[in-house]
């Protein structure tokens, strides 16, 4: 990286840093409890002398030294840049405590109002330092050394951490006070809504990446594919049980050319080095509940150090998707193939629909499942890549504005559906 682009990530750091101390600082003024990361220093700084910002250090120092334990000969000397880090986040924690002392509200909303003020604060600050990528906080790299070391959920491991440190506050402030101080309800929705707020703030403030990024560094990866000579690839998105698989097969066999579907599970769980079968019965399905969205996915720390399982095989996917778009023309089926490759000049997009008793038939006669089963996995199935597509492209998984081309399979049949886009590639791409 440039010395120049360096500067200016460390720039937006630091400026990140503060406004993460101020989000910290009107947390606690709010007088419900304080952030998870902060409770245990704070609940020291209650009964001791020694400031909150003193704490917070103290703190951080056993952080690093954790992950060199942990990490050992792993732990990268550049990460030892944490410890002057914390000095300096310990310093703006007191500054801000100083500079907001005149916050004391006095009626449980206005409490609400200031906690949800620091909130958003702290998820604007978190969200800064997650688009500067050049260091994280000695919390969360600590728990990313967990995982590296472990091979364990970003997520989960986030959450223990999370619930370690209140755990602690409180038996703290039990066994010093005789009385629970620092850990309150604010604390809980601190743990919960900062990190959709550094979500939120992640893709407003995106394009700061334009002036933070030399175009000679982009990486190869995010520059537009190649085409290979007159190549050109077919995407198919398919409702489940409506013959999408099947179309795609035919049509690579008319213009002989690979296929792709399955086959895709298998390159991805040995790249990935994961087991087969948990890449089959986790792609494209992700659930949609908003618990599991807070604590799979942590928003406070840049995207390839905070992956949860999920996130790491979509990345290893579209990796190959785009390996294999590279190469010559194809078939792909699925795994959001047309997002992908939206750079992709010869992509050629498909959706494949059918109507409900249609697609019920052909779930039953050609995948020989009962009619309870059929019923359940039509549903279930959709659903789960409807969710796997809306989150990991923020788009609407059977938009047609999505694709060139939106077929009914139970009004054309497979080779109708053929015939039509095999006419469509050829008009197109003159092949």
């Amino acid at each position: 990286m440039a010395i120049k682009e360096l500067s200016k990530r460390y720039l937006l750091f630091v400026l990140g840093l503060f406004i993460n101390s101020l989000g910290i600082c009107f947390i606690i003024k709010a007088d419900l409890g304080s952030s998870p990361i902060s409770s245990l220093p704070y609940t020291f700084s209650l009964r001791y002398p020694m400031s909150l910002g003193t704490f917070t250090f103290i703190l951080n120092f056993f952080m690093i030294v954790g992950q060199k334990i942990v990490l050992g000969k792993d732990f990268k000397q550049r990460e030892w840049l944490q410890l002057p880090i914390s000095i300096l986040f310990g310093a703006f924690i007191d500054f801000s405590m100083w500079m907001l002392s005149w916050i004391t509200p006095e009626s449980y909303v206005m409490k609400l109002v200031v906690l949800l003020i620091g909130c958003g604060i702290l998820g604007l600050g978190v969200s800064l330092e997650v688009i500067a990528n050049v260091l994280m906080l000695a919390g969360e790299a600590f728990v990313q050394a967990v995982c590296v070391k472990y091979k364990k959920e970003f997520g989960i491991v986030k959450i223990c951490f999370d619930c370690s440190l209140m755990i602690l506050a409180v038996i703290s402030s039990l066994i010093i006070s005789g009385k629970i101080l620092g850990v309150r309800e604010g604390t809980i929705v601190a743990a919960l809504v900062v990190g959709l707020f550094a979500r939120f703030f992640n893709k407003k403030l995106s394009f700061i990446n334009r002036y933070l990024v030399d175009s000679s560094s982009q990486v190869v990866e995010d520059k537009p594919i190649a085409v290979a000579g007159n190549a050109f690839v077919v995407t198919i998105a398919r409702e489940f049980g409506s013959g999408g698989r099947e179309i795609g097969k035919r049509l690579a066999e008319r213009f002989h050319i690979p296929f792709y579907d399955k086959e895709l599970i298998d390159m991805a769980a040995k790249d990935a080095g994961v087991d087969v079968d948990y890449v089959a019965s986790r792609e494209q399905n992700i659930p949609s509940s908003l618990l599991y969205e807070m604590v799979m996915q942590d928003f406070t720390a840049p995207l390839e150090k905070s992956l949860s399982r999920d996130d790491a095989l979509f990345v290893v996917q579209s990796r190959i998707v785009r390996k294999l778009a590279a190469q010559g023309s194809c078939v792909i089926i699925g795994r959001c193939a047309d997002y992908v490759l939206r750079d992709y000049p010869n992509c050629f997009k498909v959706f494949v629909h059918a109507d409900y008793d249609s697609k019920l038939e052909r779930v039953i006669t050609e995948y020989h499942e009962s009619r309870e089963q059929a019923i359940e996995d039509l549903s279930r199935v959709d659903h789960g890549r409807a969710n796997h597509y809306k989150t990991y492209t923020g788009g609407v998984w059977n938009d047609a504005s999505n694709y060139d081309l939106s077929l009914d399979s139970g009004k054309f049949g497979v080779d109708g559906c053929v015939r039509i886009i095999e006419e469509s590639v050829r008009k197109r791409y003159t092949v």
